[in-house]
């Protein structure tokens, strides 16, 4: 059994856009800045892009927790893990704090709090409301008992609402942690997957700091640790990891265009023992040398194409490397850059690296979005032909045509209401619009590593004889 022990705190809100990211990157640079503590940082769910702000907010690599990836026990063991290195966690929420699978609340902030036993502060907009939102409070605070809501931050208001405010919420039981005020100093903009990502972001640090120098005195930071404090021990059956080391080195591509990267799955293979090499699709000219294994993480290859088609040699370095037997993990966007060609959001087509034969191109609307568990039923993945998985999806684009050698998982939405083919599998590839968590998936994960161990002895062979 393990402890999960340590200030801890969960940063939810009402829905998706209230606030919640704005939030939580001022907090976590007001805890490092005012205080200068050691902050773990995490995400609920599967989302890649703001565990990218808090990493550029923190300058440390933070973290999801996902129950529908993992079982109760190894989401308290990866937060207990990074928490035993910091004064305090901070958890950024999902969509709702009552929102999970469907109308459900499974996999959502609500279960992620109850199981990891975490306080929880929520962010509420109050834009357009008078007396409503008494209701609206009221509805959260007695929905579902229990609950672990202890705070509210209201924001996008002024001092003075905000001492209107205040007895209100007190009034309820809670406390009211302080608020955002209007600004425009570090505004998330957002695209079709989500913000834009924090690295497009120009003079980060400048406009993070000023928005710390805007809510320094309007948050309750004495509160605020108060409530993180009241979060209790919490024993959970630790997982029991594979035996052995995996002696690879396992090349990964890290750029603008393939960002779409769970840190948590490089964290699996560091503990596995395998040696990270990152490199950039659009300005590398090759592979890296003695590379055993391949990942082509997700992102927005379609707004780099022109550049990504230009890098003829690193299309033929990832060609010839597919080609020749090298495990590869391909996810979203490294399946499309896999393909012959693929068409940007202006129409025009590009040639890509050709490992795989089709061509893909932007739909009309969102293509594929949630949970899903994925079954292989045709052919063998990594060498085994029974793979059951859970991953998430979250696409426009679409192979055009669309072709049928993609499909050799069946696909079941989380929630039941839609079924569909997708995806490549074969003895050294794993190619398709599906992302993969390791924790979650670790069959997967350790015939990828086995085949790259076996990729890595014939390389050997080859150079002896």
């Amino acid at each position: 059994m393990g402890t999960l022990t340590g200030k801890r705190v969960m940063i939810a809100g009402t829905g998706s856009g209230c606030g919640k990211t704005t939030a939580v990157c001022g907090i976590l640079y007001g805890l490092k800045k005012k205080f200068g503590l050691s902050v773990a940082s995490w995400k609920c769910g599967p989302d890649y892009i703001d565990p990218m702000f808090h990493k550029r907010t923190l300058g440390i690599a933070g973290g999801n927790l996902d129950l529908f990836f993992s079982g109760a026990g190894q989401v308290c063991e990866l937060l207990a893990g990074q928490a035993a290195n910091a004064d305090i966690s901070v958890i950024e929420g999902a969509m709702g704090y009552y929102d999970g699978i469907g109308m459900t609340q499974e996999a959502g902030c609500h279960a992620l709090a109850q199981v990891t036993e975490t306080p929880v502060i929520l962010v509420v907009n109050p834009k357009g409301m008078g007396a409503s939102l008494c209701a609206l409070l009221h509805g959260f605070l007695h929905y579902r008992k229990p609950n672990a809501i202890r705070g509210i931050i209201f924001n996008e208001i002024t001092a003075k609402r905000y001492e209107s405010l205040k007895p209100l919420v007190e009034a309820m039981g809670l406390k009211a942690v302080g608020y955002l005020p209007r600004q425009r100093e570090f505004v998330l903009e957002s695209r079709h997957l989500g913000l834009v990502t924090a690295d497009e972001i120009r003079d980060y640090q400048q406009k993070i700091r000023i928005f710390y120098t805007l809510i320094d005195n309007t948050i309750d930071w004495e509160l605020f640790m108060e409530i993180a404090s009241g979060a209790p021990e919490v024993s959970y059956r630790e997982s029991s990891r594979p035996a052995g080391q995996r002696t690879v080195r396992i090349g990964i591509a890290r750029d603008e265009a393939f960002c779409f990267l769970y840190e948590d799955n490089l964290r699996y293979l560091r503990e596995r023992g395998c040696e990270l090499v990152f490199f950039s699709p659009l300005r590398d000219s090759h592979l890296p040398d003695q590379t055993d294994g391949l990942i082509l993480c997700g992102g927005y290859p379609e707004l780099y194409a022109h550049t990504l088609s230009e890098n003829a040699e690193m299309r033929q370095s990832v060609k010839a490397a597919v080609q020749a037997g090298m495990p590869c993990i391909a996810e979203c966007g490294g399946f499309l850059y896999l393909q012959n060609s693929l068409t940007d959001p202006q129409g025009a087509t590009y040639k890509m690296a050709g490992a795989l034969a089709g061509g893909s191109a932007k739909g009309r609307s969102l293509r594929h979005f949630g949970y899903i568990a994925m079954s292989l039923r045709s052919g063998n993945l990594f060498g085994r032909s029974r793979m059951q998985l859970r991953a998430h999806e979250f696409h426009y684009y679409e192979c055009v045509p669309d072709d049928m050698t993609y499909q050799a998982f069946a696909v079941q939405k989380a929630s039941g209401e839609a079924e569909w083919m997708t995806g490549w599998a074969g003895d050294t590839l794993y190619a398709g619009f599906p992302h993969i968590y390791f924790y979650g998936n670790e069959d997967f994960a350790e015939a990828f590593l086995e085949k790259a161990q076996a990729f890595r002895r014939i390389q050997y062979q080859n150079q002896c004889s």
